[in-house]
């Protein structure tokens, strides 16, 4: 018996860990980094390290940090490419997360054009569900203002509902999207979709805070995600990228912040979530890549996520995740080997590739 297979939370739950893994950026340590420490960081051991140098892919799921929603995997791979190629793969985004799972998505650059958005939608029942929408009762993800809004403001009754409410939803969003590139992470919002809200602003922190943490690793960096957009850091660039995304359950309509620090020989990138419509209510992705300084043209790739999914809090929570926790191992190897192959044929004909 398979009783993910059968259980569609549980489905869902492997698909959007497994997505969400399967997008790593890349990152190496400040000066000094070298992958004995970037393995350390991650608690890998010697043994594992000599794995990942030898061409095997090591992955391991992190303890929790006692918050029963979180779930949280680090693995390490090597690809034949090198961090130039890599980061021009991922600055094209579109491009380098396609898959059959994301729906649709488009790319942001800063600052932010409204015009950006004017693809993204919400799905079909998710207009639906809006209708019956109150805060701490609704079927989508949305703060209370936003709820209250709809509320007030759609004639349910109307044949033009639909475009109004996705109207409603882009012009909100772009709103969002700029109080928080101009204030940072005090403008993140709270979710009320359920009685308790979600503020995501704590949430980030904490797992921004989380062992094994970035300040252990590069604390310019750290303080600068911590700060954000207090101080500027030299080799930082960013964008946005939003993104719907079918996890086997319902699709997901989110938002993304890609910040990379960039440094000779290595980069980092911090994948961070600052809207989802359903499941997430947080999600931080830390990529690492580093070029092997005795094998030009190959380098290493590590991966960290951490994400908190509703779905793994209250009663049956705990079940979820045990029955979840083999699955997503195996998943999220064959990922990091895909990505490997994939960046390894593109960056091999490539100009970039030294």
């Amino acid at each position: 018996m398979n009783p993910i297979g059968h259980n569609p939370v549980l489905r869902f739950a492997v698909a959007a860990l497994l997505i969400t893994a399967g997008s790593p950026v890349s990152r190496a340590a400040e000066k000094g980094m070298d992958l004995k420490t970037l393995i350390t960081f991650l608690g890998f051991s010697e043994d594992e390290s000599k794995k990942v140098a030898g061409g095997e892919v090591v992955a391991s799921i992190l303890p929790r940090t006692g918050e029963k929603r979180e779930v949280a995997i680090a693995g390490v791979s090597r690809i034949e490419a090198n961090t130039e190629c890599f980061l021009a793969r991922f600055r094209d985004i579109e491009t380098f997360k396609k898959n059959p799972a994301v729906l649709r998505i488009g790319k942001l650059d800063l600052p932010v054009d409204s015009d950006g958005l004017a693809q993204l939608t919400l799905g079909a029942n998710d207009l639906s569900s809006l209708r019956d929408c109150r805060p701490g009762e609704c079927g989508v993800k949305l703060p209370a203002g936003m709820i209250e809004q709809l509320r007030q403001d759609v004639n349910w009754s109307s044949p033009e509902h639909a475009a109004y409410v996705q109207a409603v939803f882009r012009e909100r969003l772009f709103d969002y999207l700029q109080k928080y590139l101009s204030e940072g992470n005090t403008a993140l919002i709270a979710y009320q979709d359920k009685s308790k809200p979600v503020h995501m602003a704590e949430e980030f922190r904490s797992l921004l805070a989380a062992k094994p943490s970035l300040s252990e690793l590069i604390p310019a960096f750290y303080e600068y995600l911590a700060d954000y957009p207090a101080a500027p850091l030299n080799g930082v660039d960013d964008f946005l990228y939003w993104s719907i995304e079918n996890f086997g359950f319902k699709p997901v309509t989110s938002v993304t912040h890609v910040i990379i620090f960039r440094q000779s020989g290595f980069a980092a990138i911090a994948s961070k979530q600052i809207y989802a419509s359903h499941y997430f209510d947080a999600s931080l992705g830390l990529t690492f890549v580093l070029d092997d300084p005795d094998s030009p043209g190959t380098m290493y790739l590590a991966y960290l996520n951490r994400s908190r999914i509703d779905l793994l809090g209250g009663f049956l929570g705990g079940i979820r995740r045990m029955v979840l926790r083999g699955r997503l191992m195996d998943g999220f190897k064959k990922n990091l080997q895909e990505v490997a192959r994939k960046v390894g044929a593109s960056c091999d004909a490539s100009p970039d590739r030294r």
